[in-house]
């Protein structure tokens, strides 16, 4: 299913391709016209050696002095030293690169091999060690890489693919190998003499070879070999004394010559519509095999302008159908067939015109001119007529009848419900739009209420100069920069803007009110200050590129983060932002700055991004499109940035089309990972959960613990008391008998001992002394330990151990406890409050009083009478 999906996608992107291909003008028509790419735009030098395109869609231009990567809007650089280069003894070609896998990039010179590591952007500084640890022993003489992204090394002991055990023994006769390539289970090895050997790679049997030209011919071929993969055959670049290229057909084993020279071809490549570009010391040759038909185009020409007459090096055609030229000293050159869709006509090819041109109408005759008015006179256009855009004066009197009265109509007022607007067009459903010099006006029939249309709804610019609906219906717009094209979906009555702007070739100044027009081939005219915009009807259909965006760069705390470099001793980025597809930061790293590129070659400004941070936006979030201003600008480079994320797990999603607006394929995608501070992680939690366990098992215990005592305490008060009571009781009874003793001493003795008595008799008179003692002063609040022991004539702490010996008590208690027992009774016999009743035991306050007393009693003093008498 995944290899289903993927076909599909290829497919797709063919189909765009050769669509663009399929519409563009070839590379041998005059009106083509190359952007210059150079120093001034970033480029380490101007030296271009080698042009290729890395999977993810970068471009790699590698000169003279360096390997530029290029993302559409900046160049990164990638230096080398001496001790990168690994010294390749068989190779005498000329500047080469392979591409192995998506991160190895293998650069082959003159007798010289170097490595770049993509994912690390930097050079594998010892190759011998690189290929040791890949099992190659022996010293390598020469590397190669085939269609399948596989490596083929050569040495003493003939040629082996890498990574693995097959080993073919090359022939001694057929000179030295220079190209490989492979197809199915073929092998095809190219050499020196002009011949190929084919052999099947699962036997290493060889099954033919077949030579490209006569042993007499060798000599002037035999230095350089380049070799490009076509549909059904394969394409040979050879250079010695002379150039020459060819081309070999598997299917009946024969070589044909499709181009000779006696001078260097540089570099070779196959359209997918099998059309060979062929760079030499002075301009392209382009040659079309199936018809033979060769073009050599020795002047290329620059939008500033400029005519060159230069060397070119090598030439690329990228995955979005744009030409890359590498000249030898003058930087790159590019071109795109869809990017300049206007044609520009603009004031010096009006001839005989010494005034300002403004273009104020247009109109056809039957052969198809074109006839324009201009506040200085009127001009003939002929765009059937290939190679010349000049415009000739025309004298009114010699214009077509028919060309006369369209041209001579006056501009009429354009009023609707009462308003004057620049411009009215109703279209074919009935809508009307109105221009005004501040916006784009709607009236949609049946509804009450217009729309009002800005640049920050889409429009390219608020003033409205001209509308024009044409034959496919779609709305035309020209403002005072630029132009809009408006497509609508009248049943959702939704309302879809395109702009374009001098990047896609419009007019850089105003355009005129009402100068629009539609020929009846659907050539668009837009006609304004100092000339006018011609639109072919293969421009208004030119598919949409497909952009996926790249992750080019991280910042953090508003620093580049650099691969391998520890922040806060966490590695961000283990490889480049490109290669990279999670980062995991620290709770603290949470101000981040993401910087995506849509790789759009043919035209950055063109560019609108749409992109979602999962958790935290909850809508995409659109870019405008090429606004003044604003950070997401005319570089095509999307920037976003969040500030204090809270620890999570995040998905950033990004998308990008062009001004199409219509957003398709997967969007390119980023984790991140913010860790949560050691405090708030998992294990933290479950750490303070055990401690909350812990500390309120801990509470619990300590609760009862603390319950337990008060109730041990309680009880020994209680008996405490109940011993109190009883001493007191036998004390009353002993002065009771003793007084009875002495009243009756003549009486018969008729003596009863006293009840057992637990104590001594020391003992209780010690009691009786002190519960004397206490009573006498009960009523005193401030009678404390030491009072008492001074009136027991002891020391204090004499007294504490006499006290704990006997009642297990501290005489503080002791002396607590008689003036509760005084309380209880007065309570019990006295009619007095709480107040009243404090105050004669020597309490400080009815609440002491009532607190005391509950801790002894288990109630309150209020309640004592009536838990007594129950």
């Amino acid at each position: 299913m995944q290899r289903i999906k993927l076909l599909i996608k290829y497919a797709f992107v063919f189909t765009i391709l050769s669509v663009c291909l399929f519409y563009c003008p070839e590379l041998k028509a005059n009106d083509v016209v190359y952007t210059p790419v150079n120093v001034s735009h970033g480029l380490s030098d101007n030296q271009i050696r080698y042009i290729s395109q890395l999977r993810d869609g970068r471009m790699v231009f590698t000169t003279s002095g360096n390997v530029n990567v290029y993302d559409g809007a900046g160049f990164s650089y990638i230096h080398r030293t001496s001790e990168h280069i690994y010294h390749l003894e068989k190779y005498l070609g000329f500047y080469r690169v392979y591409q192995e896998g998506d991160s190895l990039l293998w650069i082959k010179d003159y007798q010289k091999l170097m490595c770049i590591d993509l994912r690390k952007s930097k050079y594998i500084s010892n190759l011998q060690a690189y290929f040791k640890h890949r099992g190659i022993k022996n010293s390598v003489e020469d590397l190669y890489i085939d269609n399948q992204s596989r490596m083929w090394l050569l040495n003493a002991d003939g040629l082996r693919l890498s990574d693995s055990d097959r080993k073919f023994d090359l022939p001694r006769n057929k000179g030295d190998l220079q190209d490989l390539a492979t197809e199915n289970n073929h092998l095809y090895l190219f050499y020196s003499s002009g011949q190929v050997v084919c052999y099947e790679i699962r036997t290493r049997k060889q099954l033919y070879s077949a030579a490209a030209y006569p042993g007499s011919e060798q000599k002037l071929y035999e230095r350089t070999s380049l070799v490009v993969k076509g549909k059904k055959g394969f394409y040979q670049l050879r250079n010695g004394k002379i150039g020459g290229l060819f081309y070999f057909n598997p299917e009946n084993r024969k070589w044909s010559q499709l181009l000779r020279k006696d001078y260097t071809l540089n570099t070779l490549m196959i359209t997918p519509e099998e059309i060979a570009y062929i760079t030499c010391p002075k301009g392209i040759w382009t040659i079309n095999p199936a018809n033979q038909e060769k073009h050599y185009i020795p002047v290329l020409k620059t939008i500033d302008g400029h005519h060159l007459s230069t060397e070119v090096s090598t030439i690329f055609l990228d995955r979005q159908g744009g030409y890359w030229l590498g000249t030898l000293n003058r930087g790159l050159l590019y071109y795109h067939p869809a990017r300049y869709k206007f044609i520009r006509i603009e004031r010096p090819l009006f001839l005989n015109s010494h005034e300002d041109v403004i273009v104020q109408s247009f109109a056809e005759d039957a052969k198809g001119d074109i006839y324009l008015r201009s506040q200085s006179g009127y001009y003939k256009y002929q765009p059937h007529i290939k190679n010349t855009k000049v415009l000739h004066s025309q004298a009114f009197s010699s214009l077509p009848k028919d060309v006369q009265i369209k041209l001579a109509q006056k501009e009429q007022d354009h009023i609707f419900q009462n308003r004057t607007y620049t411009c009215l067009c109703k279209d074919a459903h009935g809508w009307v739009w109105g221009g005004t010099q501040d916006g784009l006006e709607l009236f949609i029939p049946g509804r009450k209420a217009s729309r009002k249309f800005y640049t920050g709804n889409g429009l390219s610019n608020n003033f409205v100069h001209s509308i024009l609906e044409d034959k496919n219906r779609n709305i035309w717009i020209t403002t005072s920069y630029g132009i809009s094209k408006i497509q609508v979906d009248y049943k959702k009555e939704e309302v879809r803007f395109s702009n374009f702007n001098p990047h896609d070739g419009t007019l850089d100044g105003e355009y005129a009110d009402g100068a629009a027009f539609e020929a009846s081939d659907g050539t668009l005219y837009f006609g304004g200050i100092d000339g006018f915009n011609v639109l072919p009807p293969r421009q208004i259909f030119t598919s949409p590129i497909p952009l996926k965006p790249v992750f080019t760069e991280l910042m953090l705390y508003g620093q580049v983060v650099l691969p391998d470099s520890a922040y806060d001793k966490r590695i961000i980025l283990s490889k480049t932002a490109p290669y990279t597809n999670e980062i995991q930061l620290s709770y603290n790293q949470n101000f981040l700055s993401f910087v995506f590129s849509a790789l759009n070659y043919r035209n950055q400004a063109q560019t609108v991004y749409r992109y979602r941070l999962s958790g935290i936006d909850d809508r995409w979030h659109e870019t405008p499109l090429d606004r003044p201003g604003e950070k997401n600008g005319a570089d095509g480079i999307l920037r976003i940035s969040y500030t204090n994320l809270p620890p999570g797990n995040y998905m950033l999603k990004v998308m990008a089309t062009d001004n199409s607006r219509r957003w398709y394929g997967a969007p390119a995608t980023l984790s991140i990972i913010i860790y949560a501070p050691w405090w708030k992680t998992t294990t933290a939690c479950i750490i303070y959960a055990a401690l909350s366990i812990l500390l309120l098992v801990s509470s619990v215990k300590l609760y009862l613990f603390s319950e337990q005592k008060k109730l041990e305490r309680r009880h020994k008060e209680d008996i405490l008391l109940l011993r109190i009571r009883n001493l007191v009781d036998q004390c009353n009874q002993y002065e009771e008998k003793q007084k009875f003793t002495v009243s009756k001493r003549d009486e018969p003795e008729t003596y009863m001992s006293p009840p057992e008595a637990k104590l001594s008799t020391a003992d209780t008179e010690f009691l009786t002394r002190a519960i004397e003692q206490v009573e006498k002063h009960i009523h005193t609040p401030g009678y404390s330990v030491e009072q008492l022991s001074r009136d027991l004539c002891m020391e204090r702490t004499g007294l504490y151990r006499k006290l704990i010996t006997l009642l297990d008590q501290s005489p503080s208690l002791f002396i607590r406890n008689i003036r509760l027992q005084r309380a209880a009774q007065l309570i019990l016999n006295e009619n007095l409050s709480i107040a009243e009743i404090a105050e004669k035991v020597g309490f400080s306050s009815s609440s002491y009083l009532s607190k005391c007393f509950q801790e002894v009693y288990g109630c309150r003093p209020s309640e004592y009478a009536e838990k007594v008498k129950a």
